[in-house]
């Protein structure tokens, strides 16, 4: 069951990723938004040749490795748990690999990730992402949120 959830959420998470890539860049142009919810949700073409935040810019071969290895060291961290019922880290392992494999098939086939979200208030503006990131970003906030719940709840969970 666990292995199940995984796969199922990591293939939607992935799924997702793809189908936004291949519809959205043909309605964008790089540069010029579009506005969703006013300027608050719009949609851009940008290509990130970097990592996460931009950070590390033209480092993508890299960085194709580097998610390699994640995905590798998710599968082998979610093996070693054990056949328990699925949990919340059951999901967001899910989340962070449908995410990690969409961004990595970016960087392999075209170098670059293509990101087109873009959230903000006026001139104040977040990074532009797309799904794969949002998998990512979910799957980190759910594992962070497990790991801050007392060590006497998670022992309550168990049982």
């Amino acid at each position: 069951m666990r292995r199940a959830l995984v796969v199922g959420v990591a293939s939607l998470v992935f799924l997702l990723d793809r189908f936004s890539k291949s519809v959205l860049p043909d309605l964008l142009s790089e540069g010029s938004p579009r506005e969703i919810i006013g300027s608050t949700l719009q949609l851009i073409r940008s290509e990130n040749r970097g990592g996460l935040f931009g950070l590390f810019q033209g480092s993508a071969p890299i960085l194709a490795l580097l998610s390699l290895g994640v995905v590798v060291a998710l599968l082998v961290v979610h093996e070693r748990e054990g056949e328990r019922r699925p949990s919340a880290l059951t999901f967001a392992t899910g989340l962070l690999i449908g995410g990690a494999l969409g961004n990595l098939l970016d960087r392999i086939t075209m170098g670059y990730v293509l990101d087109f979200i873009d959230l903000g208030v006026g001139s104040l503006r977040f990074w532009t992402f797309n799904v794969a990131d949002m998998g990512i970003s979910f799957g980190i906030l759910i594992m962070l949120l497990a790991a801050l719940r007392s060590p006497r709840e998670r022992d309550q969970r168990k049982r």
